[in-house]
């Protein structure tokens, strides 16, 4: 192993693990509900065939049992299994999953467990979800009342309630993958609908376009294929004559449902061990030009191509331009440092809803829990003018926080167990910045590391006459110019760009100083 990465290894830089766990957690489930025949036998020389007009109700599908498997690029990282029942009059819809990923040669697992009540019609009455990762636990459950949807988010030993208005039918993300054949699988019929999104605090609408599959069956015999949008993520499914889901594909092939046996499933469950290094394997983009002492760097200039240039923002550090005609030669990124002398002279504070977004606390940055503000406190002077605020805070953070893989979900989780990924480290010190009143957000891009290349990283960026990017799992202030930003802030369908980027970016660096 390197110095370059040990150094690495040391600073916990590595976000692909927790972005990644975040993609493969939230956005299979999401469209991956996958569900196998039951195991009463179906006559051959009588084959179900799905309704064109649609089943119409959960009772009268011809399967209640699903095991799959979860992959990305090509390495099963996972499994589920899904089991529809009668409850009442309407029915249960209940899951477990696991997910193992291995990065910087550990390995992480996590379990979720889920039932939702829905409809026979699919429109939802109630869910609970929980997760428990890295011995720590998150619980959500949500009812419908009325016109209005009631959710309750439970970290920390916090329960954190939300209300929802309502108007009109609404579903949970687990419908997504029995709505063609309720309502009907024909040639180009369109089916939008609104789901449940908590995590965007209201309704996401979902688009679905139903398409023949022309010549062969595809994967496991499916006749029927359907594109699914839901904001920013897209995801395909292939759907047998029954009306089966039997592979679904996410992020451009990156994610990658597939149904299995029940056997094939628990042979994962069984097996302990690391997989391919998602920080390496998948994760690690090299460079033919070195970028030496990068922690010094104030300007790079620097060519990427493989993705669209809409995916790279370009903002108040980087100027993002296409300097040439030929799309395959891609596009320039140009990244200069902030001077915080140079900003002194513009407004304290963001304009518009920008101070209330990015002073507010959240479900994961509990800025205004006791704990954390008074920690803040002791860090910072009453009298300390807010860029030294910043700095008192961002060394705090990296030398008090120690550097590992744990995947503390939240600030004051990463407060208690004082250590964490960069996440982690990100995640805290934008929570004591924001108890201090500074608007700060986070960032998810790429850093460069020395000997190694560009890896997958979580910084924030606070506001003190300007915006300053700040990495506190590295104590820079502002973050050198190798920081290439993909995503403000943490949007639930933003994190879909940031996995249809990983394997297919190529960056050549021109010039730097």
């Amino acid at each position: 192993m390197t110095l370059g990465i040990l150094k690495l290894a040391d600073h916990g830089m590595m976000r692909s693990i927790v972005r990644i766990s975040i993609i493969v957690a939230a956005t299979l489930p999401h469209f991956s509900c996958v569900i196998l025949q039951s195991a009463r036998p179906t006559d051959p020389k009588t084959p179900v065939v799905a309704p064109e007009d649609g089943y119409g109700s959960l009772d009268r599908l011809p399967f209640k049992e699903a095991w799959y498997g979860m992959y990305v690029k090509d390495e099963k990282v996972g499994y589920k299994h899904v089991v529809i029942e009668p409850s009442g009059l309407n029915f249960k819809i209940s899951s477990e999953s696991t997910l193992r990923l291995t990065t910087m040669n550990k390995t992480n697992e996590s379990q979720t467990r889920e039932k939702v009540i829905v409809r026979p019609d699919l429109t939802l009455l109630s869910f609970e979800t929980l997760v428990r990762t890295q011995g720590q636990d998150l619980r959500m459950i949500g009812r419908s009342l009325d016109d209005r949807f009631l959710v309750e988010l439970m970290v920390d030993g916090k329960r954190l309630p939300a209300e929802f208005p309502v108007q009109g039918a609404i579903y949970h993300l687990s419908a997504i993958p029995f709505m063609p054949c309720l309502k009907g699988l024909a040639e180009g019929r369109t089916y939008t609908f609104a789901v449940l999104s908590p995590e965007k605090q209201g309704m996401q609408k979902v688009e679905q376009k139903i398409t023949r599959v022309k010549g062969e069956p595809g994967p496991g015999g499916a006749v029927w294929s359907v594109k699914n949008s839901y904001g920013r993520t897209t995801a395909d499914l292939w759907i047998d004559r029954k009306g089966l889901t039997v592979m679904e594909r996410g992020a451009e092939g990156t994610l990658v449902t597939m149904l299995e046996d029940e056997s094939t499933a628990r042979a994962f469950r069984e097996k302990k061990g690391a997989g391919k290094d998602l920080a390496f394997d998948f994760g690690l983009i090299n460079v033919s030009k070195p970028i030496p002492y990068s922690e010094r760097t104030k300007f790079l200039k620097l060519r990427m191509s493989g993705i669209e240039l809409s995916a790279v923002p370009d903002d108040h550090r980087q100027r993002v331009s296409r300097t040439v005609a030929d799309p395959d030669r891609g596009f320039e990124v140009a990244i200069r440092t902030e001077d915080p002398a140079a900003i002194a002279g513009q407004p304290k504070q963001p304009a518009g809803e920008s101070v209330k977004k990015e002073t507010a606390p959240t479900a994961t940055i509990q800025s205004d829990e006791p704990e954390i503000v008074a920690q803040a406190n002791k860090i910072v002077a009453a009298r300390d003018p807010d860029l030294d605020r910043v700095r008192k805070l961002a060394q705090w953070t990296a030398t008090n926080m120690r550097h590992s893989m744990n995947k503390a979900i939240t600030a004051l989780s990463a407060l208690r167990a004082g250590e964490g990924d960069c996440g982690a480290h990100a995640r805290l010190y934008t929570a004591l910045a924001r108890s201090q009143k500074i608007p700060t957000r986070l960032v998810t891009g790429l850093v460069f590391t020395q000997d190694v290349g560009f890896l997958y990283h979580v910084w924030a960026e606070s506001y003190v006459y300007g915006w300053i990017a700040v990495d506190p799992t590295l104590n820079q202030v502002p973050a050198d110019a190798t920081h290439i930003k993909i995503i403000e802030g943490e949007p639930p369908d933003a994190a879909a760009t940031l996995v249809n980027m990983i394997g297919k970016v190529k960056i050549d660096v021109e010039e730097f100083k």
